[in-house]
């Protein structure tokens, strides 16, 4: 048997192992297997196998790694419960008042309590925009 078709191999099983694990790790590894088998199979010394290895290896995880998680990740985040609420439209189902601190909004089909973004009252049935939270409390404000 030919022992590039085990780097091949290794390499493979390395970049199918990288399934079960986070990171974008053990995929470069796999890769820059794959690339040593190329002076494998041409009958290159150790010392050049290794040396492809190791600069394959360091490209891919310095340079090719970077780019891959910056384009796979966000920038912003992703909003999740409450916080996805913010910039939403709500109904006002029970009059606001900042004052008093008293008020329910509903967004969402779900009902919130809500207060006023400054010192205005707003009614029942108004439409406001979801600004902010304040701790369990939706910030809202008139459109």
């Amino acid at each position: 048997m030919n022992l590039w078709w085990v780097f091949v191999t290794v390499g493979i099983l390395l970049m199918a192992m990288e399934v079960i694990t986070p990171g974008f790790i053990i995929m470069w590894f796999g890769l820059a297997t794959i690339v040593a088998a190329i002076p494998v199979y041409f009958g290159a010394s150790t010392s050049v196998v290794l040396i492809t290895f190791a600069v394959t290896l360091l490209i891919l995880t310095v340079f090719v790694r970077r780019i891959f998680t910056n384009r796979l990740t966000s920038k912003r985040g992703v909003n999740t419960n409450a916080a996805s609420l913010i910039g939403q439209q709500a109904v006002v189902i029970e009059p606001i008042d900042p004052l008093k601190a008293t008020g329910k909004v509903r967004v969402r089909k779900e009902v919130w309590s809500a207060t006023a973004k400054g010192t205005e009252t707003l009614a029942v049935d108004q439409i406001v925009t979801v600004k902010a939270l304040d701790g369990v409390k939706l910030l809202v404000a008139k459109e």
